[in-house]
């Protein structure tokens, strides 16, 4: 069964109010067996960890500070796109508005044909042109050139495209596959964080140590740190934050969060929501994230997610096929 079909059974549940089949559907969708009842949610925590309703506040600083010379703004309305080239454009800047496009941000999967959402491209000089001209072309030369047009490293580039062409991808869409690609190469430096609109990266390396990804961060978190330093040292802060990550769309920041031999024991867990999916959130909520607010540590097993407070257990997961929850840990 591929991913979408797990989304439209949830969203299909949802739609009836029938919660108790929503959060075995939301089960089904993450791999976990399910609890036996669900907690109340009323006290989790929330955030939009990943926004897709504004531009990214980084890519603009180093557009302006010349640390990239061209940026790709994605997911937009035609409001907010149409206000950004404007902008863009008044500041000496090249813009492209692409789109309309269709776009699934339950699956992480592009829809191609009728849509409501854009993308802004903007560049000095006239590679904004040459990258929508690229992005054209869906061949595996096309995604490489468009790589190369906005500066990425040629090996993630390649890793991109080779993970695009999977199997995973074609049953989860390239965002799922992707990410767990990333989570199971290694440790990851926090500045390639892959869930947090606050990355200095906005496409997925190689690998968690990557030497180039790691030198384009650098790159352009020194021009954030020269435009803010105290937002700077915010980000940071942030990146460095462990995440839980069932699904790309549905994952949780453990705050202060560190490592107790196989344990990570974290001070709160903020759930990400934006607003837009509440049919995945709320038995997201129910189903794990009051859970992980009542707990203080969190083991994540080859056959079991467990939470602990204390030495005390307080919740213990199964995992069922496909197993698919990753704990990432971002370190120096």
């Amino acid at each position: 069964m591929t991913l979408t079909p797990r989304y439209d059974l949830l969203i299909a549940c949802a739609a009836q109010g029938d919660l108790a089949r929503a959060d075995a559907a939301f089960y089904e969708l993450v791999g976990l067996t399910p609890l036996r009842a669900p907690a109340a949610a009323e006290r989790v925590e929330r955030a939009a960890l990943i926004r897709y309703d504004a531009p990214r506040r980084v890519d603009l600083v180093a557009l302006r500070r010349g640390a990239r010379r061209i940026a790709k703004f994605e997911d937009l309305t035609a409001k907010v796109a149409g206000a950004l080239a404007r902008r863009l454009a008044s500041e000496g800047l090249r813009t492209r508005v692409e789109g309309p496009y269709g776009r699934r941000f339950d699956a992480a999967l592009s829809i191609h044909g009728p849509g409501d959402r854009y993308s802004v491209i903007a560049s000095h000089g006239h590679a904004a042109d040459a990258l929508a001209e690229a992005e054209r072309d869906r061949s595996d030369d096309g995604a490489r050139r468009a790589g190369a047009l906005l500066g990425y490293p040629p090996c993630c580039v390649d890793a991109f495209v080779q993970t695009a062409r999977g199997p995973d991808a074609e049953r989860d869409g390239v965002n799922e596959a992707c990410l767990r690609a990333l989570a199971d190469a290694g440790p990851i430096h926090w500045s390639l964080h892959p869930l947090s609109h606050l990355s200095p990266v906005a496409f997925t390396p190689c690998s968690g140590r990557c030497p180039r990804a790691m030198a384009f961060a650098r790159k352009v978190f020194d021009a954030v740190r020269a435009d803010d330093p105290r937002a700077a040292e915010t980000a940071r802060r942030t990146l460095q934050t462990p995440v839980l990550a069932l699904r790309v769309s549905a994952h949780w920041a453990l705050v202060g969060g560190a490592t107790d031999g196989d344990r990570l024991r974290y001070a709160r867990a903020v759930m990400h929501d934006d607003g837009s999916t509440p049919w995945l959130t709320e038995p997201a909520a129910r189903c794990v994230g009051a859970q992980l607010a009542q707990a203080d540590a969190l083991t994540l097993q080859a056959d079991a997610l467990t939470l602990s407070r204390g030495d005390v257990e307080t919740a213990r997961w199964g995992l069922s096929a496909p197993s698919v929850p990753r704990l990432l840990v971002f370190d120096d």
